[in-house]
């Protein structure tokens, strides 16, 4: 199982399932880590496999969706693309939750994470827009990648942004869908 995200300028990239957080657990960074960024993602679990799927078949791939957080150790993202390559692959970075959703139970919803109570994120989308984004998302994936079933296509809702820095010390992430709780996590030690 792999996550392949679609990043918010478009390109493809692909993180292992080591990165996959799905029950919310606290977040360790590395000693190397000084500093973290994040993106939003909007994301849908494979369930066929597949090869260059057209855009009229691209309903057929995918069975369910949510919301969920990517974290980026970045601080080391700019160190070459080795390091770049390195930190898509850093242990539990990948916070997208389950249970996962139909559409039309994501549809009009409003989704919105905070850090320690503060909004940094926030977004409405509704069923045509969400259909829209996963299956050109899934196109273009599949432009590029063999997709398995249970693999996750992770779609960035806008470009990685500052998050913290080891001397802010602990905070804690939470997710909202309509104001009602879906995910929460703490990050130690950053």
């Amino acid at each position: 199982m792999n996550i392949l995200v679609k990043t918010y300028s478009g390109h493809i990239l692909s993180r292992p399932d080591t990165t996959w957080e799905k029950d919310n657990e606290d977040f360790f960074p590395p000693d190397f880590v000084d500093r973290l960024d994040f993106s939003p993602v909007l994301f849908a679990r494979v369930c066929k496999p597949g090869r260059c799927v057209g855009a009229r078949f691209a309903s057929r791939y995918y069975d369910s969706v949510n919301y969920g957080i990517l974290l980026y150790p970045a601080d080391h993202i700019d160190d070459g693309p080795e390091c770049f390559a390195e930190s898509l692959t850093l242990d539990h970075t990948s916070f997208l939750p389950a249970p996962l959703r139909t559409v039309g139970e994501l549809s009009g919803i409003d989704f919105s994470l905070q850090k320690n109570g503060t909004e940094i994120f926030s977004a409405g989308k509704s069923a045509a827009e969400i259909t829209a984004m996963v299956e050109k998302s899934l196109t273009e994936v599949t432009s590029r990648i063999y997709i398995r079933t249970a693999d996750l296509i992770a779609i960035e809702l806008s470009p990685v942004s500052y998050l913290a820095t080891r001397t802010e010390g602990n905070f804690g992430i939470s997710g909202t869908l309509d104001g009602h709780p879906f995910m929460s996590f703490n990050v130690h030690n950053i």
